[in-house]
């Protein structure tokens, strides 16, 4: 074993030991936000590391300590932006970016918290409830023990069910990550339209598998080729299988974890008893999983995911079915890559096409759907009285604390950051204002922020003709990569509050 691999590996070993010391102390002692601000900073640091300690695959390509840590930023906070060509990255560096998508991801951040409520849970079990149960002498007593052993019961239910979701959580994301890397794996290695490409860039078709299945089923969007999906643009069995793993881990999470649910209680797989089932069916508030939604619920989610995808794909068509967009495509392929990046763009930012190419309507409507939560749907179940009750008496509280939610949405967080991006970008402002236009600024913003990654690029076409013959060089990555330092440094700020949009939504 080399040496330079032998440290590392033992650096590794090191940090992985006191990182494990620090999640086990951290989540008892700070707020869910800066608990999972640590977690992801934390994550993302040692990604950097990592990226740094290992040699790129160009043996000319000297990577910047700014463009590395904004790649795991991209990749922890699974945003899919990226300021240098993946393809100068080897093999090894790949692997640590895939990792990074995967510890970012929202389902493994969801079931670590899940393992954790279990661990609360477990640590202030009411034994003494039940043992004082035992102690009932008179009829008064024994009237007050009945609740309390209900209570106990329904305790010791919901944590079973919690235990259950747990186990079935898990295994949905390594079966997903197993059969998906293999379909993936399947298909290229039988379409030689697909083989060619990772073979004229020298992409392992294993690790190209198994990249590309962690970067849809976590809606990472960091693929190991340059153009990302744009070069299979024509292979629509690809495009179909990424479609389906990019749902199964965003937008239809809820429907297919129900699903998952149903179809272990009929084929009686696992130690679920029915009441159990029962339980977890009706009573979803009560488990407190937030991906497990009621079964109305769920089905209104999946009917308003079908309908923005149908909408998104229609418009789509309709703006860009002619233009060079589609360029050299049937009109199947059309409709596949239209399909793929209506689903794209609600999160995970994989484009099979050139986006500085799509017309503007049609990129207004792209971030119009980066900006609907992945689990909005048309129709919701509320309490509408006993709501409208709560905030009756507490309509004072209200009033103070609107001025906060006003000052520290989403939206105030946005234009805050990018008027910020664009003081640091003034100068390639005035000097290129084709390439620096105020929207195709705000279009990467808002995909940082959103966490989506999808990018207008940058064209040395579109520069002043005195500075055409500067040398100027196309290159394929994000648009930011061509921004400052400073420019850099505010989209890795937008990329983690992005990631912690959660925190936004459930303020109160």
């Amino acid at each position: 074993m080399p040496i330079r691999l032998r440290t590392f590996l033992s650096s590794a070993r090191h940090v992985s030991n006191s990182s494990v010391f620090i999640f086990q102390f951290i989540p008892f002692h700070l707020s869910p936000l800066l608990v999972h601000l640590s977690y992801f900073v934390i994550i993302d640091v040692l990604g950097f590391v990592a990226l740094m300690a290992l040699k790129p695959s160009n043996p000319n390509y000297s990577p910047r300590y700014v463009d590395i840590f904004f790649l795991s930023t991209s990749a922890v906070t699974v945003t899919g932006l990226a300021t240098i060509k993946m393809e100068d990255l080897s093999s090894s560096q790949v692997v640590i970016l895939t990792l990074l998508m995967l510890l970012g991801s929202e389902m493994f951040v969801s079931l670590i918290g899940h393992i954790h409520e279990l661990r609360k849970q477990n640590k202030h079990d009411p034994e003494d409830s039940r043992v004082r149960s035992v102690t009932v002498q008179d009829e008064s007593q024994i009237e007050e023990a009945i609740p309390a052993t209900q209570s106990i019961s329904t305790t010791s239910l919901k944590k079973s069910c919690l235990k259950y979701i747990g186990f079935v959580l898990l295994a949905y994301m390594v079966l997903i990550l197993l059969v998906g890397s293999l379909s993936v794996f399947l298909y290229v290695a039988h379409v030689s339209t697909a083989r060619d490409v990772l073979t004229r860039k020298s992409i392992n078709t294993m690790l190209f598998s198994i990249s590309v299945t962690v970067s849809s089923f976590t809606n990472g969007g960091l693929i190991p080729t340059n153009e990302s999906m744009a070069v299979f643009s024509s292979n629509q069995g690809l495009l179909l299988l990424l479609t389906g793993q990019i749902l199964a881990g965003n937008t239809l999470l809820p429907v297919f974890l129900r699903l998952v649910i149903w179809a272990l209680r009929g084929l009686r797989i696992g130690r679920a008893k029915p009441e159990e089932f029962k339980f977890m069916m009706n009573n979803t508030k009560a488990v407190g999983f937030n991906h497990l939604l009621p079964n109305q619920q769920t089905v209104f989610l999946a009917a308003s995911v079908a309908a923005l995808i149908a909408v998104t794909v229609t418009f789509f068509c309709c703006l860009n079915w002619d233009s060079p967009v589609f360029a050299g495509l049937t009109a199947n392929q059309k409709i596949t890559n239209a399909l793929f990046m209506a689903v794209n763009t609600r999160q995970a930012g994989e484009n099979s096409i050139d986006c500085s190419l799509v017309a503007p309507a049609a990129l207004v409507l792209f971030i119009t759907m980066w900006c609907i939560p992945a689990s909005t749907s048309f129709i919701s179940l509320h309490e509408g009285d006993e709501r409208g009750i709560t905030e009756h008496k507490d309509r004072a509280n209200k009033r103070r604390l609107s001025l906060n939610k006003m000052l520290f949405s989403p939206l105030a967080c946005s234009a805050a950051l990018i008027m910020l991006v664009c003081i640091t970008e003034r100068r390639s402002l005035s000097a290129d204002p084709l390439n620096f236009s105020t929207f195709n600024m705000i279009f990467e913003a808002i995909s940082a922020h959103r966490n989506v990654g999808l990018s207008m690029g940058y064209s040395c076409a579109r520069l002043p003709h005195a500075e055409k013959e500067s040398g100027c060089q196309d290159m394929p990555y994000s648009f930011s990569g061509w921004w400052s330092d400073q420019g850099k440094v505010v989209l890795v700020l937008m990329m983690l509050c992005g990631r912690l949009k959660c925190f936004h939504r459930h303020r109160s």
